[in-house]
């Protein structure tokens, strides 16, 4: 009986203290929401979706029930793919994530970001760069000499996403070079590496949080420009004099030709989301930071970060002008 009233004391908590939602027909919500996720079971994209979805659950954020489905393949042009063309479905959501923005670029995709209703950035992500705890590397400068004297594998999901944007640009600041083995969910990843088919991998934090907890891997770097909340003991490529930094979005969008209303009612609902202490447990936990952004605003964020990443693939001579 306590644990109930804490619950029901908690969600009445962030209810009232959340922006009041806006008023929308009468009838929304009254459908059940899809909300597709356009990678594998497991990965990045995957554990922060089904967070949303929980925390929706657990504070009874959304009337109606949320079926939950993954659409993998192709760095996420399949399942990204499939929600664009639910232009006007106001029961359709999907996250972003860095192959949100750079999958179009690299592609013949039938979607970039501009195509989809831009609800919020919820956290942004950036990346480790990984190794077995039993390997001779035992920092970055170990692994730099290594490229130095012979060839290093590093594998990353997907031949252009930003895992091989960030190995790109340790590669260029290091003043080495390396194979790239494009892989594709975070377990594959995480198999590659611990079976030694390759030296190194770029990871997401939260795709290889269990081995580097177990210490079976361990994280010579991280790619943001401040360490990570989960890995405060990873240090970035910056502090170790590799002059970098990569990080990219984790929001939510839903199909384009939406009533706006329905859009305002999505983003007053994720403003509750991002309070709850279970987000917040999931940043830390993830090795994100939270800086929310809604909207109009977000529009912005994705259509400058779709041109940063651009220019970057570009010049690691991934595409071309």
């Amino acid at each position: 009986m306590i644990k109930r009233r804490t619950f029901t004391l908690l969600a009445a908590a962030i209810t009232a203290s959340a922006v009041a939602l806006p008023a929308v027909a009468e009838e929304y919500p009254s459908e059940r929401l899809t909300y597709t996720i356009a990678f594998g079971p497991g990965g990045g994209n995957d554990r922060m979706s089904r967070t949303v979805v929980d925390v929706l659950r657990q504070y009874d954020l959304y009337s109606g029930d949320i079926v939950v489905e993954n659409r993998e393949g192709g760095s996420g042009a399949v399942g990204f793919s499939y929600v664009s063309q639910k232009a006007g479905d106001p029961y359709r959501l999907t996250s972003t994530s860095g192959n949100f923005i750079g999958t179009p670029l690299v592609a013949d995709t039938d979607w970039t970001y501009a195509d989809f209703t831009p609800i919020g950035l919820l956290a942004s992500d950036a990346m480790l760069l990984v190794v077995r705890a039993d390997s001779d590397f035992v920092d970055l400068d170990a692994f730099v000499s290594a490229a130095n004297a012979g060839r290093v594998t590093i594998a990353g999901s997907g031949s252009a996403g930003p895992e091989r944007v960030t190995a790109a640009l340790f590669a260029k600041a290091a003043g080495i070079e390396f194979e790239y083995v494009p892989i594709g969910s975070g377990g594959e990843l995480v198999t590659a590496l611990t079976s030694g088919s390759v030296d190194a991998v770029v990871a997401n934090p939260s795709e290889v949080a269990g081995q580097l907890e177990a210490g079976t891997l361990t994280a010579l770097a991280f790619s943001d420009s401040a360490r990570s909340t989960n890995n405060p003991d990873v240090p970035t490529f910056m502090e170790l004099g590799y002059d970098f930094s990569f990080s990219l979005p984790r929001g939510v969008v839903m199909p384009s030709d939406l009533d706006p209303a329905v859009q305002d009612w999505w983003i007053a609902t994720l403003k509750q989301v991002v309070e709850t202490p279970e987000w917040q447990e999931y940043l830390v936990k993830n090795g994100m930071s939270g800086n929310p952004i809604w909207g109009d605003d977000f529009a912005t964020y994705l259509e400058e970060t779709s041109a940063q990443y651009r220019a970057t693939l570009v010049e690691i001579g991934a595409i071309k002008e």
